[in-house]
């Protein structure tokens, strides 16, 4: 079988559905994306092949979602959607406060969002427009109270609100994680979402 891009976003977004939906039909995901079926045939074959994905009763389940999310790895790196990285002076919050309206929260600050026993004096963040004025202000507060990594969107992007914040969901959180070659941080988002353990 030719060899699939799984960071690229039409095979993606099906990756992502298969992810978000667990249990699924071909034809489901064919009508919810708007894509062939012969795309998702492809894509569902590959892992079925791999034993990512069973067939059962009515349709496909994920059996094991870390060697699918791994094949998006395999072509996408968080580094590689990096914009910029800033040591800053000021506190992790006020760093959230000021980045707020033009961020989605990843990685990180995504994980500390779903999992209380996650802290970090890391911040990173999709950011959703270019602002040239908020780079120079960020550059100008040189410090060693927090670390501030902003992304670019390079894959269709979901997202949960709360309050004034937005954060990448909970599959995105750990799509990201893995691509930043930190699956173990995500062990309990694995477990709570496909029930696989993450050793």
């Amino acid at each position: 079988m030719s060899t699939l891009d799984f960071s690229k976003p039409v095979s993606f977004n099906i990756v992502n559905a298969m992810l978000e939906c667990k249990e699924f039909t071909q034809l489901s995901l064919s009508q919810n994306l708007k894509v062939s079926l012969g795309q998702v045939n492809k894509i569902v074959k590959y892992f079925q092949q791999k034993g990512s994905i069973e067939k059962g009763k009515n349709g496909y389940f994920i059996k094991d979602a870390l060697s699918i999310i791994s094949e998006i790895a395999a072509y996408r790196s968080m580094e590689k959607t990096i914009i910029a990285r800033f040591n800053l002076s000021i506190a992790p919050q006020a760093v959230k406060e000021m980045i707020k309206h033009n961020s989605v929260f990843c990685l990180d600050s995504a994980l500390s969002y779903y999992c209380n026993n996650v802290k970090t004096k890391r911040i990173c963040a999709y950011l959703t427009e270019k602002d040239t004025n908020l780079i120079e202000k960020l550059a100008a507060m040189p410090g060693d109270k927090t670390n501030l990594c902003l992304y670019s969107i390079d894959l269709p992007l979901d997202f949960v609100s709360d309050s004034d914040y937005k954060y990448t969901n909970k599959v995105r959180t750990v799509i990201d994680l893995v691509c930043d070659n930190s699956a173990f941080a995500a062990t309990n988002l694995f477990q709570e979402l496909w029930k696989q353990k993450i050793i």
